[in-house]
């Protein structure tokens, strides 16, 4: 062979030595991040000259160690069960994963590719070393923290890890919609991040909103933020003590919740303004006071309590309607009280207090009835009485209708008797005055000798029991009322 083909000998064996030794190439980061006890995963591809392979064996070593080899026993003891290569070597992909991540995986390690069995190749000068954490990376938290009520508010929580075939778990404080998505970044490391989308409502005013995130290996990360949520104002009451005398001073006071602060103003029953402010004073109250209320007012709307009436706690006040009546010879007295708190009624007859027969009591009203033997007595004392004071007034006691019959039928009967001895005493004349001769007259033209005195009766005292009063008395005495029981004075007759 003369020196020109040992020369073209030469140069191909130098090219095809140059062409094979550039087909052995690989892709790995030269340090990733991991988290202690959790896992990493080292990202990795390679290649090889372009010959037809039937197997793989894919290796990862640390200097003069075996850290994953696909038969379990030639893999070192401490990275036994913890080292798995995830990618598929048949399409260069020899990504290696470790779990429980120690503080002494920090490497550096390579790979190590063998094509069926022949063609084998360490990637020396492409190690990669492990930068170990003890805590996660800081997480990410972004909301709007100033929301009106009812706005939808979206939440975004982020965290960087380094193994993405486990990656975070995300925990919210807050129902809602959630969405979760996943970033591939640089050297390993991976971004994970978790959407949180829900309406705010009152009740997440001043609220934390938190995130919580966990990590494989049982590491937990949490963060939060504070919703201010802007609402019109509910709740709206009064408050006050609710019982207050007549005449004292009462003072009110109008609370809410609402966001930003309520300012307030009092209006009467029928609307009128009578005060700003959050207390109304109520000066002098009566049991006539008007109903109030008070309305709460922000820039996100107004809103009003209910309608309050104080109870008003007044003395006994007996109405002038009150009175006794008559009715089928049954003879009742009712006594009507207005008063808070209801009053006890009795009765006062001659020396005797005497219950009500029957009370009832419709609100602030009292109606306390007597219903008893009154007697000869006239007049009866009704009294109220209750915590604040007390109240009487006299009440008139009708004649009882059957005494009233008594006295029409007896009266009715003098009058007949009357008549009678009238009529008599003109027989009498007439018959004397044909025996003496003497002409008749007319009755119409009889003149007296001398003027007629009226009656004089005698004055008696009331009989407690009408059955002593007897008949025949009426006609033993000259005087046909002597008998009658009666109150009016002898002076009344004289000038009949």
């Amino acid at each position: 062979m003369d020196a020109l083909q040992w020369l073209v000998f030469f140069i191909c064996i130098c090219f095809k030595a140059t062409q094979t030794e550039s087909s052995w190439t690989v892709d790995v980061p030269s340090s990733v991040e991991g988290l202690l006890g959790s896992c990493v995963v080292i990202p990795c591809t390679y290649n090889y000259p372009d010959i037809t392979v039937h197997t793989f064996t894919g290796i990862w070593r640390s200097d003069d160690r075996v850290i994953y080899h696909p038969t379990q026993s030639n893999t070192v003891e401490k990275y036994r069960g913890r080292t798995k290569i995830l990618g598929d070597l048949s399409k260069k992909n020899c990504s290696l994963m470790i779990e429980n991540l120690q503080q002494s995986d920090g490497g550096p390690f390579f790979f190590r590719i063998e094509l069926d069995g022949t063609n084998m190749f360490s990637y020396f000068s492409n190690k990669v070393s492990i930068s170990m954490i003890g805590e996660p990376n800081p997480t990410d938290f972004f909301v709007q923290e100033e929301v009106k009520e009812g706005q939808t508010v979206s939440a975004f929580c982020s965290v960087s890890h380094s193994c993405p075939t486990y990656p975070p778990d995300f925990h919210w404080s807050h129902s809602g919609e959630q969405h979760f998505q996943t970033q591939k970044l640089q050297n390993g490391q991976w971004k994970a991040t978790s959407t949180l989308t829900f309406h705010s409502d009152r009740t997440d005013h001043n609220k934390p909103l938190q995130c919580r995130v966990t990590y494989h290996g049982g590491k937990q990360q949490e963060t939060s933020k504070t919703i201010k949520v802007k609402y019109a104002p509910v709740n709206v009451k009064v408050e006050y003590q609710s019982d207050v005398n007549e005449g004292e001073t009462a003072h009110l006071k109008c609370s809410s919740d609402a966001n930003p602060v309520s300012s307030y103003e009092w209006h009467s029953e029928t609307g009128a303004l009578l005060n700003k402010g959050q207390t109304y004073t109520m000066s002098n109250v009566s049991r006539h006071s008007e109903a109030v209320y008070c309305t709460a007012v922000n820039e996100e709307g107004r809103v009003r309590s209910s309608t309050v009436k104080l109870n008003v706690l007044y003395a006994p006040v007996i109405e002038t309607y009150s009175k006794c009546s008559s009715y089928d010879g049954i003879v009742k007295c009712d006594c009507i009280v207005q008063s808070k708190p209801p009053s006890m009624v009795h009765f006062v007859l001659g020396d005797r207090v005497l219950q009500s027969s029957k009370v009832e009591k419709n609100g602030s009203v009292t109606t306390g009835t007597l219903q008893t033997d009154f007697g000869s007595f006239k007049f009866v004392h009704c009294l109220a009485n209750n915590t604040l004071g007390n109240a009487n007034l006299t009440l008139s006691v009708p004649a009882n209708d059957n005494m009233q019959n008594i006295f029409i039928a007896s009266g009715a009967g003098v009058i007949f008797l009357i008549i009678l001895i009238a009529i008599g005493v003109g027989t009498v004349k007439r018959c004397r005055g044909q025996s003496d001769g003497t002409p008749k007259s007319d009755l119409s033209t009889m003149r007296s000798d001398r003027p007629a005195e009226p009656p004089r009766y005698a004055q008696t005292k009331r009989k407690e029991n009408y059955e002593d009063v007897h008949c025949n008395d009426i006609y033993t005495n000259d005087s046909v009322y002597g008998n009658m029981e009666t109150d009016w004075d002898e002076s009344v007759y004289t000038n009949m």
